[in-house]
């Protein structure tokens, strides 16, 4: 009897020691599997983008068309005067040397300094300077211009951009028209690959003659739109757009804005959201969503692009459905001593691998704005008399120049997990 008891009592105490063994194993395993969960070692890596440096002597051409459908413009109490006067001064004390030009059928370059300039725009004036005034070709105008625009050169081309159209299909002439405008575009941008291209829709009084095909219409102080194109390298561009911001710098503001640019190389830095990194790595900031998150820090003045298309979450593409470009934020013109102009905030939802991953911000090939700024009669101007006619296939002409661009920056980096 006591034998069995003794047996009974070893038995118990091997089975709880097994129990007590067993529930040490667990725990060690739950451990281990918090330790290995909870600290995963993700980190963002990148290789250095060098930023190259650049001359900012450039020459500043200026193009005013003096064909007869702009004489209208150069009436008493202008916008167009004192928008052009504001703009090309301002760039001009960037420049080198600067260069006063009208324009049409050929370039007819004016001897004297800016102020004289704009106080000489005045129908008379356009009439004595001569040139082919009564059918003006903007596929020409600009096949001119860029003849004299290198790589040192920054060209302001003044005009209305009416495309004359003449008796017969006018669908037939603006596709035309847009042909050649983008194979001088094109031409020019094997030879120079950094072309940019603003332009400004303004608006201005005018009091005079308007014409088309079947005669002319004499329209009484209205308000009419007209365009301002900055064509050139756009690095210079870029730099000119810190120094004179054209939205602030161009007197009676701007109606509508476009650009077009190619692919830059753009040197950037990436932080966690403390603003935390160690050469090039950063560990990202886990949020309360358990993703991680991260800040690309970089220059976008190059793209040329506008506020609202930087802006737009919609318009910057990644490679793997990992990565989220959840906000873009504008700092300041004047708020920081370094070069950076937008912080793009990055989520990670995907760490379960290691990979490479890239944002690119995509190209813009026509403006929302150009539709209802387009008139494809040429006719009844009083009830378009806030549109142009032709201006679609003229910037389209220009889109298919740039088709070839996939993407106006990327930033690379690698996702990693240990």
């Amino acid at each position: 009897m006591v034998l069995n008891l003794k047996r009974n009592h070893k038995k118990n105490t091997m089975e709880r020691l097994k129990v007590k063994l067993l529930v040490k194993v667990l725990l060690v395993s739950i451990m281990f599997l918090n330790i290995s969960c909870g600290s995963r070692n993700v980190t963002v890596t990148w290789n250095g983008v060098e930023e190259p440096i650049l001359s900012n002597n450039f020459k500043l051409e200026v193009f005013i068309e003096n064909s007869g459908s702009m004489d209208g413009y150069m009436c008493t109490g202008s916008e167009l005067k004192d928008a052009v006067y504001s703009y090309a001064s301002s760039l001009s004390s960037y420049a080198d040397t600067i260069k006063l030009n009208y324009i049409n059928s050929k370039i007819i370059p004016y001897p004297n300094d800016m102020k004289s300039f704009i106080r000489e725009l005045t129908p008379q004036r356009f009439r004595m300077v001569g040139g082919n005034r009564s059918n003006s070709d903007i596929a020409a105008m600009f096949e001119n211009i860029l003849k004299q625009t290198d790589d040192r050169t920054i060209s302001i081309f003044v005009s209305d951009c009416i495309l004359d159209v003449p008796n017969g299909d006018a669908m037939d002439f603006f596709e035309n028209r847009s042909i050649d405008i983008r194979n001088a575009f094109a031409k020019h941008l094997n030879k120079h690959s950094d072309l940019g291209v603003e332009i400004f829709c303004l608006e201005s009084t005018f009091d005079g003659r308007y014409y088309y095909s079947a005669g002319s219409e004499l329209l009484k102080n209205v308000k009419r739109p007209y365009y301002m194109w900055v064509i050139g390298n756009k690095n210079i561009l870029a730099h000119l757009n810190k120094q004179v911001p054209p939205f602030t710098e161009i007197k009676h503001g701007i109606k509508n804005y476009f650009a077009f640019s190619t692919n830059s190389n753009i040197p950037f830095e990436i932080t966690n959201t403390k603003n935390i990194a160690k050469g090039n790595q950063c560990v990202p900031t886990k949020n309360s969503d358990g993703d991680y998150e991260f800040l690309i820090k970089t220059n976008l003045r190059k793209t040329l692009q506008g506020a609202d298309v930087l802006a737009n979450l919609s318009n910057y593409a990644t490679i793997t459905s990992g990565i989220i470009v959840n906000g873009i934020t504008e700092l300041p013109n004047s708020s920081s001593s370094s070069s950076f102009t937008h912080i793009i905030n990055v989520i990670i939802t995907n760490t379960s691998k290691s990979y490479a991953e890239r944002i690119t911000l995509k190209p813009l090939y026509a403006p929302n704005w150009l539709e209802e700024a387009n008139d494809d009669s040429g006719k009844d101007v009083r009830n378009n008399i806030n549109k142009t006619t032709g201006i679609k296939y003229l910037v389209q002409g220009v889109a298919d120049a740039y088709k070839k661009q996939e993407q106006l920056v990327d930033f690379k980096f690698v996702v990693n997990n240990r």
